[in-house]
């Protein structure tokens, strides 16, 4: 009962927006888990069961092709994978893969419930749609970053968003995490990050990159 009353609490402060009819119905017939840092939510070619909302943590999400990671976007408390949405109803396989950056916790749904909330609850409606929305335009500046800016650019702009969503300017990442986000080396990142430590942008600490200005 203890946990139940904290997932429940959780889920009350991440989906400020959907009523308590709603959160009751969502802990009676979804599934709270925990992930680990690394572990899979959703694996690529995998089939999609179930809807996850992320609750606490960080998630990743990314296109492997040839053995080469392509990062999307990254999923932060109270937002949906909102591409586990769209192969929720379709008998295909995922084309991506969603992996826990932090340590996490998801609320997961199973489809049948996603297909009846839609209709009976226009907030949970208005969510995904939230998400659909605020996910197309991540992408969007995502491919705007690919194509128009520099490594470097793509790089501060990376760690600044890391930085806004942990509330905290010094942030607990490896270069080898960054270059895999980036497809790109280790020995690049690291050459980029001593440039930008040069220029007053950031103070690396072992394992730890601090923000600055």
């Amino acid at each position: 009962m203890a946990i139940e009353a904290q997932h429940a609490e959780k889920m009350k402060t991440c989906l400020t927006d959907l009523k308590q009819d709603l959160l009751d119905e969502m802990l009676e017939h979804g599934s709270i888990k925990a992930y680990q840092a690394g572990d899979f939510v959703v694996k690529q070619d995998e089939q999609v069961k179930y809807l996850p909302i992320l609750l606490e943590g960080c998630i990743k999400v990314y296109s492997d092709e040839d053995g080469v990671s392509f990062l999307l976007y990254h999923i932060f408390p109270a937002g949906s994978c909102i591409f586990s949405f769209a192969h929720l109803f379709t008998k295909g396989s995922a084309n991506f893969s969603a992996q826990a950056a932090d340590d996490s916790l998801l609320l997961l749904i199973p489809a049948f419930k996603v297909a009846e909330w839609q209709t009976k609850y226009p907030a949970f409606n208005a969510l995904i749609l939230r998400e659909y929305q605020k996910h197309y335009l991540d992408l969007l500046e995502t491919t705007r970053q690919v194509v128009y800016h520099n490594l470097e650019d793509r790089l501060l702009s990376y760690l600044q968003v890391k930085s806004l969503h942990l509330g905290s300017d010094l942030l607990a990442i490896s270069h080898q995490t960054i270059a895999n986000d980036f497809a790109t080396s280790r020995e690049v990142i690291s050459r980029v990050m001593k440039k930008m430590e040069k220029d007053g942008k950031l103070v690396q600490e072992g394992r730890r990159i601090r923000l600055l200005g």
